[in-house]
């Protein structure tokens, strides 16, 4: 009898794209900021992040057993256009703006918004970082965006028993050396927003008390070359540059083989990639395995 032959079916695979952002509180505690998301999620916040892009939180909730630790969630990002209903519509036959008589029957509920897209994040409440997937198949979500969500919603009345918040988008790992790398450095901008009290290093606990004593919400530091030599970082400023990379910003401006160079931090936001296959693991599952690989890197210790 003849032998049926089978084709061996391929192997599908996914590629996810995941940033991450700090997210601080003062004062803080890991349940402090349970709370704040959550809040975020059940007051249906939302604010235009660029043009009419809109964001919202759509879902937060624990991942895994209530028992487990570490404590970890997650959730949607919603996206979506939040148009003004005041602005005129066009009209591409007349290829003019569209007369009341044209817009009359166009009856669109507040609650409906096009252009629907999700986006799933996950949050590490210890350490205080937001993991996200930033770009996958026909999405994008930038993470300036994010932050422009958080940083928009931060005054809004249902948030203000949380305290001051401020949001950073992580960097790429190793950014600031290679912005002092710059052939002949003649300025150094330090932007360094208040870190939090118990998660750091000798050098931020530094920082913050003394902007505590100052009363401060963040420092600016400036340096300038004193000559065309250029100014010299030493292991001193390095540190507090990683300080400000991940509670603020970097900017150096130097020149290279003649060439005038502008790097900063904002402009190098972490981004990574992981694959998977959709048959044999969810998408959020293949975040949350490079969330809690970026999460111990990030924060250069084992996740407790």
């Amino acid at each position: 009898m003849p032998t049926r032959k089978t084709k061996a079916r391929k192997a599908r695979s996914s590629i996810l794209y995941v940033a991450s952002l700090n997210i601080v509180l003062h004062p803080h505690s890991p349940q402090k900021y349970i709370d704040l998301l959550n809040a975020i999620f059940a007051n249906k916040l939302d604010a235009k992040v660029r043009g009419d892009d809109a964001l919202m939180l759509g879902s937060f909730y624990r991942v895994g057993e209530e028992t487990s630790k570490p404590k970890i969630y997650a959730g949607n990002i919603y996206k979506y256009l939040k148009l003004d209903a005041a602005e005129d519509w066009f009209n591409m036959l007349k290829m003019d703006a569209a007369s009341r008589e044209d817009v009359k029957n166009i009856q669109i509920p507040d609650h409906l918004k096009p252009h629907f897209k999700k986006f799933q994040y996950v949050f590490f409440p210890n350490k205080h970082r937001l993991y996200f997937i930033t770009r996958k198949t026909g999405h994008s979500l930038s993470p300036l965006m994010l932050k422009r969500f958080f940083d928009t919603i931060a005054t809004r009345a249902e948030l203000a028993s949380f305290g001051e918040l401020t949001v950073t988008v992580q960097p790429e790992k190793g950014v600031t050396e290679e912005l002092f790398q710059i052939g002949n450095i003649s300025l150094i901008d330090l932007e360094i927003l208040k870190p939090n009290p118990d998660d750091h290093d000798e050098w931020e606990e530094d920082v913050l008390e003394r902007l505590k004593e100052l009363n401060a919400g963040k420092e600016k530091r400036q340096y300038f070359a004193a000559g065309a030599d250029g100014l010299k970082p030493d292991a001193n400023l390095k540190a507090l540059a990683a300080v400000a990379a991940e509670n603020g910003s970097v900017y150096v401006k130097g020149k290279t083989d003649g060439n005038v160079v502008e790097l900063s931090t904002k402009d190098r936001p972490l981004t990574t990639s992981t694959s998977y296959n959709p048959d044999l693991q969810s998408e959020l599952d293949a975040l949350l395995e490079k969330a809690q690989e970026l999460h111990r890197e990030i924060t250069r210790k084992n996740v407790s």
